[in-house]
């Protein structure tokens, strides 16, 4: 039996059945597997996952009864190798069929053997997709009907045809701590560098030495955030980081800043103790706290010159690095999420000084959890107003006061950010 196809079959079996987070999954199978098998696990996890939609499309196609369970697994796998990946057909056949021997029923693997085969001759060709522009749209670019309706109605179709089609970037972000360039890091370590919009983080192809105090892994959007927060803390001393956990925002504000005064909440003690290890890779000291920040701390009231609130949300600006998402996000959980939103706004404004500075971002793109938020918020609390992003790396969000980053136009990951300013005490 080909191993990279098993240790994918139950990495996904985790997602799918046990709803684990994918890329926490898919950790824990690399790490016992073959170095030879790492990347195709790897492609054959996140690909599945991440064309869901179109996959189970396509099946349902070619069958006159949909599968379930892990037969349709089995399936969803065979098809994404057929589609998506340059291994011979008889091959994937070969191999999916031989996977499906675990069921131990032949009738099993007999279905997917001829389904198998019947959808590779004509997978490259294929293209009876719905006729509706969205369902079309949707199932053609694995987004979820639900969510593609919001973004038409946040976007127009345009845009949000954009937004679901733009390309994932493939590279990962390195922050190092100090200053360097591309040949350098090259260099040292014999990986392809390409510089990014800030000038201590660069776009990498390949694996670099994990645990390391000179760099670490970091997105751009959460670095812009991070020096947003760095830029408005230019003549001010303290920050909380209200929803910090793994850390990565508060450990680069402190770098950024090293004379200011970094609080870092998160309200699991498990997500603490990631912050707490964070900090101490980059040799960053903060000061961290267990707490559920929809509750209210009396020590902290009008505390803070910044407070970064970056709140729990759909996560639909990531989809890259979680597809998982797109499988069990509902509609109705949007809902849900506002009202914690709102909530952890209401209460940590209450830390900002008179005179000082409120960050609130997310890492998704409806204006639900974003500018429907704010304006909200603006509305009833008369004692904060805009102020400006300052972020000259960006020029289209730099001097405004809120900003939604959106891939295909800015080349990262989807986020909002907003920056207010408490002008009086309640």
């Amino acid at each position: 039996m080909n191993n990279a196809f098993l240790k994918s079959y139950e990495t996904l079996v985790e997602v799918y059945s046990e709803r684990a987070f994918s890329s926490l999954a898919l950790n824990k199978t690399l790490t016992y597997c073959k170095q030879q098998d790492k990347a195709l696990i790897t492609k054959i996890v996140y690909g599945v996952l991440d064309n869901d939609i179109k996959l189970e499309y396509i099946i349902s196609r070619h069958v006159k009864k949909m599968p379930k369970g892990s037969t349709l697994l089995f399936l969803k796998i065979g098809v994404y190798c057929l589609m998506d990946l340059s291994i011979p057909v008889y091959a994937v056949v070969n191999d999916v069929a031989e996977l499906s021997k675990i069921s131990e029923d032949k009738r099993i693997v007999g279905f997917v053997n001829a389904t198998l085969k019947h959808i590779a001759s004509n997978i490259k060709q294929f293209d009876d997709y719905p006729t509706d522009v969205i369902e079309r749209l949707s199932v053609m670019n694995s987004y979820p009907e639900w969510s593609l309706r919001k973004l038409v109605k946040d976007y127009g179709t345009e845009v949000a045809t954009s937004i679901v089609t733009h390309p994932a970037d493939s590279r990962t972000t390195v922050r190092f701590a100090k200053s360097t360039d591309c040949e350098t890091v090259s260099k040292i370590y014999g990986v392809e560098a390409e510089a990014s919009p800030f000038n201590d983080a660069f776009f990498v192809n390949g694996n670099l030495p994990n645990d390391s105090s000179e760099y670490t892994v970091q997105s751009l959007s959460s670095m812009a955030v991070a020096r947003i927060c760095g830029n408005l803390l230019e003549d001010f001393d303290s920050f909380i980081d209200c929803c910090a956990a793994p850390g990565g925002k508060s450990v680069y504000v402190k770098q950024l800043k090293p004379t200011v005064q970094v609080t870092s909440c998160d309200i699991h003690p498990h997500r603490v103790q990631l912050i707490n290890s964070y900090a101490q890779r980059m040799g960053v000291e903060l000061a961290s706290r267990c707490q559920d920040m929809t509750e209210f701390l009396c020590e902290y009231d009008s505390v803070f010159d910044v407070v970064l609130c970056d709140v729990p949300c759909s996560g639909f600006g990531v989809l890259n690095n979680r597809p998982d998402i797109k499988l069990f996000r509902q509609s109705l959980d949007i809902s849900e999420l506002m009202k914690l939103q709102y909530a952890i706004m209401c209460n940590c404004s209450r830390y900002v000084k008179p005179g000082g500075y409120f960050v609130y971002s997310t890492c998704t793109v409806f204006d639900n959890e974003n500018g429907q938020n704010i304006r909200k918020f603006l509305k009833e609390h008369p004692n904060f107003v805009y102020d400006t992003i300052t972020l000259p790396e960006f020029a289209s969000a730099n001097g405004k006061p809120y900003y939604q980053f959106l891939p295909h136009k800015d080349g990262v990951q989807g986020f909002f950010v907003a920056v207010l300013k408490r002008t009086f005490i309640d």
